[in-house]
């Protein structure tokens, strides 16, 4: 079955086997493209050599992952059916069609000669993945003499994915060799030298370097163009732009671990090469501040390095707190956050819950039932939370939400988070791809369901630009009521706004106490969904 990412780090589980924590799922968020850049990282422990992959090979995997894991029940003639029929759409000279009776499908490329494939009348997986490789190697051996074999056989595994897993949830996707290899270096690290390039003319263009990284060390800077990697020249011609592709060069700059790799840059004042170490780099998701009284944890996702970032920045804060300047409490400020691994939504919501539950996960895979509990010890040692919570917040964002504001620990401030309760595992594939397939839903230990709804805060601030007119209300009431049910899910909102309120409130005890009570209110008024727990 599919590899699991999902192991509690701190947290532990209860009523599931340690090795079932380990088979766990990972909830990933969806990455945009940075716009004309291109996160050169590679992966160590990748998928298997892909050029030898067969069709047969690669649909045999995806669809019987899909068919073991998915949330439901999967339709696999639909699955299937829908594949070909949006290659048929997106596939240059491809036309699909679907015979009368719905017991054919018949496949022409360009002006050649049709063949009609006979549809399985069964579920069995393995049939139809047998189907769509017959339909697959067929397209591929009209097309020889048009284009490459590998392109079209990786263009049509692509369409055929996308066709399918459309219909099943917003989330089940299948994602590209290139793409999940940038994917997994976002979520579990990976070696390399730690910069971010674009392409120019003259060559691969620095436009960021990755804080304490071996390129920092090595003295790379922005805006450094690399010219050779490992003596061969990314423009082998001489002219003309980069001749060296971005995959051959994310092979050149990775490699094992500790091992060097001579880099040459062109900058102002000519040519550098520097040997750089290669080190395995986490991507930063933790900036910590103090803003006046108040610690301020700004996370931005939850990747491989996130709950031990949240732990070394809490360390640092807590060097500044003195008897003069001490710490009245602290921020946890998760808008904009749009996910990451599930482990690690657990493992940061377990350093600052003493005891109870984190989180619950239900699904149809007996491996996609979870519980993670809580384990003692508070990182804070009690001091005050505010988390902050927008319509960006998402998945193990609202993990780690659910999970502060069901126990207690912290109150809520800002909008109601995007609603993204379910779970997603990866699934590799053997052409390098990988497969993000729905298989839990996410409970909060009061059993709340967020799923496409979202979790409304204590302290709504939705469509307010003003501090002090957010806070009118708790200074002008002793116990004032929940937040309605219509506190929309906005992003992109002021940022000092939420930030000013949470500090006013962690530095007015009794106005936090008010807005505690009105939390406290809240939550009673929601009832877990009934029936849900596991």
């Amino acid at each position: 079955m599919a590899q699991a990412t999902c192991r509690a780090r701190r947290a532990r589980p209860a009523h599931v086997r340690p090795d079932r924590i380990r088979r766990g799922a990972a909830l990933v968020r969806t990455v945009a493209a940075l716009a004309g850049a291109l996160a050169l990282a590679a992966c160590a422990g990748g998928p298997a050599n892909r050029g030898s992959v067969t069709a047969e090979q690669f649909y045999q995997s995806a669809y019987s992952k899909l068919d073991e894991l998915y949330l439901e029940p999967v339709d696999m003639r639909r699955l299937v059916v829908d594949g070909l029929v949006h290659a048929g759409v997106v596939v240059p000279d491809l036309t699909v069609t679907v015979q009368p009776g719905g017991g054919a499908v018949t496949l022409a490329v360009g002006r050649r000669a049709p063949r009609t494939f006979a549809l399985p009348t069964g579920h069995d997986a393995a049939s139809w993945a047998h189907l769509a490789a017959l339909t697959t190697d067929w397209t591929v051996a009209q097309g020889a003499d048009a284009s490459p074999g590998d392109q079209t056989r990786e263009t049509l595994f692509r369409a055929m994915m996308e066709g399918g897993t459309a219909d099943l949830d917003p989330y089940s996707r299948y994602s590209v060799p290139a793409a999940a290899r940038t994917e997994r270096s976002r979520r579990e690290g990976y070696v390399g030298i730690g910069v971010t390039l674009e392409e120019t003319p003259r060559g691969f263009r620095i436009i960021a370097v990755a804080p304490g990284s071996p390129a920092s060390a090595a003295g790379l800077w922005v805006g450094d163009v690399i010219t050779a990697v490992g003596g061969v020249p990314v423009d082998a011609a001489g002219g003309g732009g980069p001749a060296m592709t971005v995959e051959a060069m994310m092979d050149r700059l990775s490699g094992p671990e500790g091992t060097g790799v001579p880099v040459r840059v062109a900058r102002a004042g000519g040519m550098v090469t520097v040997l750089i170490s290669r080190q395995r780099i986490i991507l930063p998701t933790v900036m910590a501040e103090r803003a006046g009284a108040v610690g301020v944890l700004h996370v931005s996702r939850f990747n491989a390095g996130t709950a031990d970032a949240v732990g070394f920045a809490v360390a640092r804060l807590r060097e500044t707190d003195s008897k003069d300047s001490p710490l009245a409490g602290w921020i946890l400020d998760l808008r904009g956050n749009t996910g990451g691994l599930v482990d690690q939504a657990v493992a940061v919501a377990d350093l600052f819950i003493t005891s109870g539950p984190i989180l619950n996960t239900v699904g149809r895979h007996p491996d996609s039932v979870q519980h993670y509990d809580a384990t003692p010890g508070d990182i804070l040692d009690g001091a005050p939370l505010v988390v902050l919570a927008d319509g960006q917040t998402a998945s193990a964002a609202e993990i780690v939400l659910g999970a502060l504001v069901d126990s207690g620990r912290a109150l809520d401030v800002g909008t109601t988070s995007f609603g993204k309760g379910v779970v997603q595992t990866v699934a590799p594939l053997p052409n390098g791809g990988e497969l993000f397939i729905t298989w839990s839903r996410i409970l909060t230990p009061a059993g709340r369901m967020f799923d496409h709804h979202g979790l409304a805060p204590a302290l709504c601030t939705a469509g307010l630009t003003d501090a002090a007119a957010i806070l009118a209300p708790l200074r002008a009431q002793p116990r004032p009521p929940g937040t309605p049910a219509a506190c929309p899910a906005e992003r992109n909102r002021p940022a000092p706004v939420d930030l000013t309120v949470a500090e006013t409130l962690l530095t007015s005890p009794p106005l936090l106490r008010r807005a505690q009570l009105a939390g406290q209110t809240l939550l009673a008024d929601r009832p877990a969904a009934s029936g849900a727990s596991p």
